[in-house]
Formats: C-alpha cells, structure tokens, sequence
C-alpha cells in the first residue's frame, strides 16, 4: 500500500489488506488460487465493505486479479518472465537507492550493517530485510517504498521457485557479498558499493530464473544501465 493508498484507506481496511498482503506474500494463499469473497470475509472476520477495498488495493500492487463484488478472486500467478521484469525494477531502484546513500552514511549506519550483515548469515531473516532497507536510507520516501515492495514481491519468488535448500556454496557466496558491499560503504566508494549491489540482486535473479530454465530477457540491460555504462 502507498502512502497515497494508507491516507485514504480506513484502519479496517488497512488490517484487512495488511493480513491478506501478509498470506500471499508467505505463500498461504498460492499463486493462482482462487477465494470467493464469502470466504475470505469468513475466514477474515471480517464485513465485505472493507474486504472490497484491500483487495482494490491489492490488485493496484498485483497481487491479486479479477476482483469484483460478484466475482471471486484469484491470486497473481508467478512466472520467470514476471521475476524478469521485477529484478530488472530492483537492480535499477535498488543502484539509484544505494548511490544516494553511501554519501550520507556515518560509523553508527555502518555498525548497524556490520550487524545485520552477520545476523543474516545466521539466518535470520528480519535483519536480512534490515540490512537491504539500510542501503536505501539515502532514498526519498516514494523511492524507498517502492523498493521495499519489490522486496517483499521478490521474496514471494523466492519462496516458491525454491523448492529445497539453496546450495551452500551459493549461499555462502551470497554472505560473503554482504561484508563487500558493506565494505565499499565505509570506503565512501559508492561506485563499486552500486555494482556489487546490482550483482548481488541480479545473481539471486539470474540463479531462480536458471532453476526454471529461463532465459532473461531485460534482466542484462537493467544490470548495465544501473552500473552506468
């Protein structure tokens, strides 16, 4: 949800939207699945008024489609070609954010980093997050939000092209990246701080498009234009 989207929205449908958001997003409600409204305003307990109007706004961040007062809803499908589209709007965001905020960065930011980093490679997953939205803080409010959702919609990519455990090796390189680019942040070298970014983002991309055998398509422009060249 914008911010626009929250000012006008009541406080029962920012919780009706904020749960649903939450079970697409965690894989409870599968891609393509089909609820009737009935149902989820059962399962929500919730009135159908409010229930209506997450999901408009649901649909407006598309996660979910054909919706309607007589019709049921369907979760948005995933597809390589949408994990395409989505992780070339990531790399290009995300190297704008972080070429923004390394300039601004002081010894207590990067500690926080250093942190999060470490944290990350223990598994958790909240400082994973953490870690990310540290490297947009230099971002304006419209910026950081819209990355934050294409955070949150990457993961739900992950969650379900990822059927077993992700390679150690792989996972241990995509650590490793980590202490890097927190690295070129207390270097104040937000060039190389950028590209290792944008080849972090664009290598987990490239590594869940591979596993369903599909060739990006804009993917390689988006990584060259965000570095630069």
């Amino acid at each position: 949800m914008t911010a626009e989207d929250g000012a006008g929205a009541g406080a029962g449908t920012r919780s009706v939207y904020d749960a649903l958001r939450r079970l697409i997003l965690d894989g409870e409600l599968q891609p393509g699945a089909e609820i009737s409204q009935p149902e989820l305003s059962r399962r929500l307990a919730v009135s159908r008024t409010p229930l209506r109007e997450a999901l408009r706004l649901l649909e407006r961040e598309r996660l979910v489609v054909d919706t309607g007062p007589y019709r049921s809803t369907r979760v948005s499908s995933l597809s390589p070609a949408d994990l395409d589209e989505l992780y070339s709007l990531r790399v290009m965001g995300e190297g704008l954010a972080i070429w923004l905020t390394v300039p601004m960065l002081r010894a207590a930011d990067i500690e926080r980093l250093e942190q999060d980093a470490v944290l990350t490679a223990s598994g958790d997953a909240e400082a994973h997050r953490r870690f990310h939205a540290g490297l947009r803080i230099g971002a304006g409010p419209r910026l950081a939000e819209h990355l934050e959702q294409l955070a949150d919609h990457a993961e739900r990519y992950q969650r379900s092209f990822v059927q077993h455990e992700p390679d150690r090796e792989f996972v241990a390189a995509k650590l490793a990246e980590h202490r890097e680019i927190v690295a070129a942040c207390a270097a104040g070298d937000r060039q190389r701080a950028r590209e290792l970014l944008v080849d972090h983002i664009a290598g987990t991309a490239m590594a869940l498009m591979t596993a369903e055998r599909h060739a990006p398509f804009t993917l390689p422009s988006a990584v060259a234009m965000a570095k630069g060249r």
